[in-house]
């Protein structure tokens, strides 16, 4: 019964939060499902949105919305003012090479790619070129910079080292002068830059767009083992609890923003079961043993949010029993030469919060292994468990 609560919570959180939202124009957030996401490599214009409370769906546009989220990964905010046009990169076509300054009028979405309290980094990227942007306090200014070609050399214009020496000359930065001039225009560059002015060391480039960290997981476990011995004429079932200590590796997939997730662990824990009951069973059958379960599996966070997320995974087990031995009667325990090892596989389902706390559930597929004092029958074993572990993430710091 705890089982079947347990996992109808689960199930009820990811149809109850939505990890895709956007602002309206009144600065309502309204929860959805964003239809046609990917992982956009040029700023999108159009957002098919559907709403999970009425499922209505809608376009969302520069125009008719404030900023959406999709995926807790991708943050784009709306933008109405104007870009540089000319080229960013003269050795490419896109863009126009003129030394000549021209702008032009846009109404986009602006990506998001850092902030740090009242500052953030934007990305305009499209088939035009690339342009970046600064808000403070909530308001945008682009960075501006081009490039031109003048008697075969590229001539830059960075006007944007500029701004960002008025907008920090003030603020005790030390070195300032000389990291923007060995500034590039490039978005690693920009957020290693912002970073390191602002001490931010935890989110340099390689924690972008919000992307999960690998973690450590440490863990305890309340484990139900379901064993059977049987022979020809009956089966006899019995169930006992051990607890198990855990500990592996979650490497999340940064391609995809960390919902993909590849997840290496062992755990040991005490096995022993007695049977004691049935007809033929007229002296007890003991078996004890130390499991060693090494599991090497992937996960995929169906539900992301800020501070929950919901996880289904599965991994190939190999349980690996030492010192296992078994018993008829009240004689002599027959032990096995060396350890025994199983493959199997372990479905996995999970909760984690706050990134740090993991609640998971998960199972093996039945095994088998010998009698080893009684070759009439044989011995099956399955688990379930409930387990509780903590991440250290890597750097030691959330993102």
């Amino acid at each position: 019964m705890k089982q079947s609560l347990f996992i109808f919570f689960l199930l009820y959180s990811t149809f109850s939060f939505s990890q895709d939202s956007y602002v309206t124009l009144n600065d309502q957030t309204i929860h959805g499902t964003i239809e046609n996401y990917k992982e956009w490599s040029k700023n999108p214009t159009t957002v098919l949105f559907k709403d999970s409370i009425d499922g209505n769906s809608i376009y969302l546009t520069p125009a008719n919305c404030k900023s959406f989220t999709a995926d807790l990964s991708d943050k784009f905010t709306s933008y109405k003012g104007t870009r540089i046009l000319n080229t960013d990169n003269v050795m490419y076509s896109h863009g126009l090479q003129s030394d000549q300054l021209e702008k032009d009028s846009v109404q986009v979405f602006l990506r998001q790619i850092y902030q740090f309290k009242n500052y953030t980094l934007y990305k305009l990227f499209d088939d035009k070129r690339t342009n970046f942007y600064l808000s403070h306090n909530g308001v945008i200014k682009e960075l501006e910079y081009y490039e031109n070609i003048n008697n075969n050399q590229v001539v830059p214009f960075n006007e944007y080292k500029d701004y960002i020496l008025e907008e920090f000359s003030d603020k005790g930065i030390g070195g300032l002068q000389h990291k923007v001039e060995i500034l590039a225009y490039t978005e690693n560059d920009l957020i290693n830059f912002f970073a390191d002015i602002f001490g931010d060391k935890a989110h340099s480039s390689e924690k972008l767009r919000n992307k999960y960290s690998n973690e450590i997981l440490v863990g305890i476990g309340a484990n139900e083992n379901f064993s059977s011995i049987t022979n020809s004429r009956a089966t006899y079932k019995q169930a006992s609890a051990s607890p198990s200590f855990e500990i592996g590796l979650r490497i999340y997939n940064q391609r995809n923003f960390g919902r993909l997730f590849f997840q290496p662990s062992i755990s040991v824990m005490p096995l022993s079961n007695t049977f004691n009951e049935g007809v033929d069973l007229i002296t007890p059958y003991k078996t004890k043993a130390t499991l060693v379960n090494i599991k090497l599996g992937a996960g995929y966070l169906f539900l992301k949010k800020s501070n929950i997320s919901v996880y289904a995974a599965a991994a190939g087990a190999l349980p690996v029993l030492f010192n296992y031995r078994t018993l008829v009667g009240t004689g002599k325990y027959v032990q096995s030469d060396g350890p025994y090892d199983k493959f199997t596989i372990n479905p996995e389902l999970g909760i984690i919060i706050k990134q740090t706390l993991n609640i998971s559930f998960s199972g093996t597929l039945p095994f088998k292994l010998p009698f080893l004092s009684d070759a009439s029958y044989a011995y099956k074993v399955s688990q379930a468990s409930i387990i509780l572990r903590y991440a250290f993430i890597e750097g030691s710091k959330k993102k």
